[in-house]
C-alpha cells in the first residue's frame, strides 16, 4: 500500500502544474457496465478537479465510488482514485472532444451470493477514455466520458475490467 500511495503522489505532483486559470470542480454520475456472465453493473458518484487550459492538453485528478447492483449472483464495489492526462480539440468553447489515459488506485470488493463470500483487494489499474468537455456558461462546465478501466485485483483472484461511463457538471474555480 505504501508503494501505491508513493506512486500516486509522484503521478499527482506533475498534474498540479496544469492548475492555471481554467480549473473546474466536476461532480459526476458513474456507471460501470455489467460483464456478461461475470459481474453485475455498478453505479455511483464521483468528483474531479479538471484542468481546461487554452492549450491542447487536459488533465484531472479525482475519485469515484461505484456499488454493484443488489440481487445478482456476483457484484463488485469499486472505490477509485485516479490521475488522468489527455489531449483535447477546442472546436469551440462549448464543445471540446478529448481522449486520455489514466492511472487508477482501486479498492475492489467482490461479493458472491452462493456461497455468501466477499473478497477484497487494492491495486493499480489503467484507464483510457474518450469524451466531450465544454462550457455551458462562463462558470458551468460539463463532461461526458466513455472509457475502459482494467486491473488485476490481488486477494480476490479476480480482475476488474469494463466500460465506465461518466457524465457530470462542474463549476469553474479559476478565472
Amino acid at each position: 500500500m505504501r508503494t501505491q500511495l508513493t506512486t500516486l503522489f509522484l503521478l499527482l505532483a506533475p498534474a498540479a502544474a496544469f492548475a492555471d486559470e481554467e480549473t473546474a470542480v466536476i461532480i459526476d454520475a458513474t456507471h460501470i457496465a455489467p460483464r456478461q456472465g461475470l459481474h453485475a453493473g455498478a453505479s455511483g458518484m464521483g468528483a474531479e478537479l479538471r484542468f481546461l487550459d487554452d492549450d491542447c492538453m487536459t488533465g484531472s485528478f479525482g475519485a469515484f465510488a461505484a456499488f454493484g447492483q443488489q440481487g445478482t449472483d456476483t457484484r463488485q464495489d469499486v472505490l477509485d482514485v485516479h490521475v488522468q492526462i489527455g489531449v483535447k480539440h477546442d472546436i469551440s468553447r462549448k464543445l471540446m472532444p478529448y481522449m486520455g489515459l489514466g492511472i487508477d488506485v482501486l479498492h475492489v470488493t467482490t461479493h458472491e451470493t452462493a456461497p455468501a463470500m466477499s473478497f477484497r483487494g487494492t491495486t493499480l489499474g489503467v484507464s483510457a477514455m474518450v469524451g466531450l468537455l465544454g462550457h455551458a456558461t462562463d462558470k458551468i462546465v460539463y463532461r461526458a466520458t466513455v472509457g475502459y478501466l482494467g486491473a488485476i485485483v490481488p486477494g480476490t483472484g479476480d480482475d476488474l475490467g469494463g466500460v465506465v461511463m461518466q457524465i457530470g457538471l462542474g463549476y469553474m474555480i479559476g478565472d
